[in-house]
């Protein structure tokens, strides 16, 4: 695949669902967008929802994992798409994170 296949693959992923959340306003993105900053890994923040609920609630309603970050300077979700990740999952990443952020 090579690594710029792979680091364009995982950018895609990781903007198709921060570029979604960071439109509602109900959430924070602490990770950079700009491809010299970051890669795939990014770090969001539920606005008005402590992060080990929202990451509890992830794992127990849509079986998705996520790693809580609980940092002095800040907090949020860390998300880890692999370069195998689908679409559809990333998609139901963002309705599962609208859900929680809308208290459902």
């Amino acid at each position: 695949m090579g690594i710029e296949r792979k680091s364009a693959r995982l950018r895609y992923l990781r903007n198709r669902w921060a570029a979604r959340l960071q439109k509602t306003g109900r959430f924070r993105i602490h990770t950079p967008m700009d491809p010299a900053q970051s890669c795939a890994i990014g770090t969001v923040q539920v606005l008005g929802v402590e992060t080990g609920k929202a990451v509890g609630q992830l794992w127990e309603k849509w079986r998705i994992i996520a790693t809580p970050i609980n940092h002095a300077e800040y907090t949020g979700i860390r998300v880890t798409p692999n370069v195998y990740t689908t679409l559809e999952e990333i998609d139901t990443f963002g309705d599962a994170m609208e859900k929680i952020s809308a208290g459902s």
